[in-house]
This record gives C-alpha cells, structure tokens and sequence, in this order.
C-alpha cells in the first residue's frame, strides 16, 4: 500500500491562532506518518477524511471520503463519525458521535492520532535519536535537555524512574555529554551482599578479608576519570551510606585493609525506581547522604505517560532489530500498543520486538499478533460515546497533578452542562461524556453548583433527575 499523504490542514485566520493559543488542543499524528506532526483544533472545527474537501486529506483507501468531523459543542469538543466505512475509534473502542479529552487516542481508518497541547516555539524535530540507544520526542525531551545541561556541570545527579524506562542509558548519555574522558561504570547496588558492599565500591588489599585472595581497586578507583553510575543506590545499609557520603565529600576512598585515603576523580550518578526524598522520609535513606547528592533530579517518565512516542519507539526498535528492514505493522496493533499500560516499559518493549521479529520475519504485524495482556473487547458504535469513554483505556496510574487537572476540566464541563441541562445530572453527565458517579463526586468537591436554582430555571415540565 503507498505510504498515505501527511495531512494538509487549511491556514487558520489571526482569530483561529488567537483561540487555539487559548485552548492548546491539537491533534498529533502518531501513524502511519511518524513526524508527530500537529493539526490544531479551530473553532469551527475539521473534516477528516480521503477527500480533497476535506480540512485534513488523509489519502488512504482505508479512509472514507469524509470520514469523521471534530467539533466545538458548548464545552466540549465532539468527535463524530460521517458514516465512514472502517469507523472512526476513540481510545480503542468504535463511536458514531463522544467527546473528547487530552490524551485521547483517535482512529480514523489507518490514520492515529492523539489529543495533545499545542507547544509552543517552532516545529523543529518531533522525535529524534538524543544518543545511542537513547530516542524519545516531546514527552521525554525536557528531561533530556536538563540532563544535557547537568552533564556539562558538576552537579550529582539523580535519575530517578519505574524498572525499564531507560535510567542507565540516560546515565550513559550524561557520561557522554560531560566530556570525561574515563570510563562509565554501572552498579547495581541491590546485587551486592551486604558484607561486601564496603569493598566491592572502595576496594580492598590482598587478605583484608577470607577470600581476599589478591588485591581489588574497587568500582570508585575503576572508574576514576570517568562516570560511576550507582543504580538503586536505596538498597545500600547504612553503614555503607555513611562510608559513601564521607567518599564523595572528601573525593577520596580507604582500601578495606589499608589506612591511607586514595584520591578519586569520579562523576557519581545515582539511579532509583523510587523517589529518594521518600525514602528520606521513611528512614531507609541518610538524609545528609541525600542532601549531598541532590544537585539535580531527573525524572523519566513512564511509557504509559509517553503515548505520543510509542509508536515511534516500537518502529525504531523494529528497524534496529531487522537490520532496517522491518515488516509492515497494521495500524490497529499500533492502537493496542498505544493504549497498553506497559507495566514494565522500554524494557517490555524491547522484548515485544524481538518476539515479533521471530513471529513475523517477513509478513505484516497485526493486532492477533500481540499477547493477549495487550487485549480488551471493542465495543459496538455508541450513540453518546459515554459507553466507549467508559470501557475505554484500562485504568492506568495517573500522577495527583495529571488527576487534579482532569478533575478540573471535567468539573467546568459539567457546569456547563448542568447549567444546559436546567440541573438534570443525567442529562449533564451524558452531554460531559462521563457517568453520573463521577459527577456527583465532582459535585461534592464544589459548594458553588446550586441544583435547586438550576432546576428553579427549567421549562414548565421539568424532566425529573434520576437520583
């Protein structure tokens, strides 16, 4: 099939740019076009579809000729399906007409795309290789440019991040980005027995101990002049801690055995799955220790949290893997990818890809070709989308500040929608795309929504609420 045309959008007027500065929603194409390209939501609204007419021309013979159409209803955006053949999907799960929020994903045919903010600053590159091994896009580049700029000082660094999402590859870009020109060492602390941690890190003399059969430098000596990565550095005991803070303020280690410092010219960058500071907090973790390696934290986020570049990574993993080379993917296994939770990040990733390069060497990846954790029923069109926005995504984490601003906008949508509804919190519920529980705990978290002069405005046969 030829590669489908990016999008062609029309100029929007000084009064569109004027709007969209304002309410930052855009569409991002994720698939079949890689370039993340955005496609700004303007007030009037978008036509998608095959043909030419249409506000954006996605040329696929898996598109309709007008397929879908987006569009401002009061306080929501709406999505609607125009009768196309292969239907249009938010989140994974077929809808005629639903509302939409950020971070929706959108199928239209074979075209994916994902509900982001505009940014702000020219387009530049959307995705890019930051270092070997190392790619990403908007979700992981501002981690990336604070990284760069930590490198090139002589700050300590602490990367902190779930297991899989890349921390010793981000620590062996800061070794590189820094200048030095020693070696870059990994450590995994929680590997080292207790009993050896002092001289596995600082080194030893021949029979400091029983089994000390020759002498050790240690990883802080095997690494002078260069990085030394210290990963779940969390897991150290305490007495260790105490031995590491004195190491780094002093810059220097004593040999298990031996009495006299050596001098050490390290970059020490620590790793964790967990946030240092609570670790502090929870005793498990010497504060002065902590204080001393808190220069700058940097935080890698989830692939959950990264769904814009996820199809961008999987390609990229695939060409690495089949020498450049990678099969054709269909584009509702992209969609499953995109909604999957990825428990164990980049590094389940990487596993799906060379399961997948073994499984199809040479056909087409398709959506049967995935686990079936990766799986969930799609549901019939629906007439509100509520019910697709219901059983749409598995629950994922969200962060409390990603939880307080959805609470918010959905909270002013309901307004709206109460205050259109005359306080009928079915009704508003509906019209907000969200179910009549949610609403009233939004409800509950605000005294300033008086349902009784809401429904005391109402026409003279008000429809009665379904308590």
């Amino acid at each position: 099939m030829p590669a489908p045309k990016p999008p062609e959008t029309t100029v929007p007027s000084d009064e569109t740019r004027d709007v969209e500065a304002r309410e930052r929603l855009a569409i991002r194409w994720l698939y079949p076009g890689l370039d993340g390209q955005l496609t700004a939501l303007p007030p009037g609204g978008l036509v998608l579809g095959r043909g030419d007419d249409c506000d954006v021309v996605m040329s696929s013979a898996e598109t309709s000729r007008r397929h879908a159409e987006i569009r401002r209803e009061g306080p929501l955006w709406i999505v609607r399906d125009l009768g196309s053949r292969n239907g249009t999907f938010v989140n994974g799960q077929r809808v005629s007409v639903g509302p939409l929020s950020p971070r929706d994903l959108l199928r239209f045919g074979d075209w994916i795309g994902v509900l982001a903010a505009m940014t702000e600053g020219g387009p530049g590159p959307v995705y890019e290789t930051f270092a070997p091994g190392l790619y990403g896009g908007p979700a992981l580049r501002p981690t990336l440019e604070l990284a760069r700029r930590a490198a090139a000082s002589l700050l300590p660094v602490i990367v902190e991040g779930e297991t899989g999402t890349g921390k010793e590859g981000l620590c062996r870009a800061i070794a590189t980005w820094s200048g030095r020109t020693g070696p870059f060492l990994a450590v995994n602390c929680a590997a080292i027995p207790e009993s050896l941690a002092e001289a596995e890190l600082f080194g030893y003399r021949k029979g400091a101990f029983t089994g000390a059969e020759r002498a050790s430098p240690g990883y802080f000596r095997a690494a002078d002049g260069g990085t030394l990565m210290l990963d779940e550095i969390v897991d150290l005991a305490p007495p260790v801690q105490t031995k590491l803070l004195r190491a780094l303020e002093q810059r220097e280690v004593v040999p298990l055995g031996e009495s006299t410092p050596v001098p050490i010219d390290v970059r020490v960058v620590v790793a964790a799955q967990e946030p240092l500071a609570q670790a502090v907090k929870e005793k498990r973790f010497r504060a002065d220790l902590y204080a001393r390696l808190n220069g700058v934290t940097l935080r890698l986020p989830p692939l959950r949290e990264r769904t814009e570049e996820i199809p961008f990574l999987f390609l990229r993993l695939l060409q690495d893997q089949t020498g450049g080379r990678p099969p054709e993917v269909e584009a509702r296994a992209i969609e499953r990818l995109c909604l999957y939770d990825w428990p164990f990040n980049l590094r389940e990733l990487d596993l799906l890809v060379k399961r997948l390069q073994v499984m199809r060497p040479d056909g087409q990846v398709r959506r049967s070709d995935l686990p079936e954790t990766m799986m969930f029923p799609e549901a019939e069109p629906s007439a509100h989308g509520t019910e697709a926005r219901a059983a749409a995504r598995p629950p994922r984490p969200r962060s409390p500040e990603d939880r307080q601003a959805r609470d918010e906008q959905d909270l002013a949508a309901l307004k709206e929608a109460l205050r259109a509804a005359h306080g009928n919190v079915v009704r508003a519920a509906e019209a907000a795309g969200m179910t009549r529980q949610r609403a009233y705990r939004l409800m509950g978290q605000r005294t300033d929504i008086k349902l009784g002069e809401l429904r005391a405005g109402a026409a003279a046969r008000p429809v009665k609420d379904e308590d």
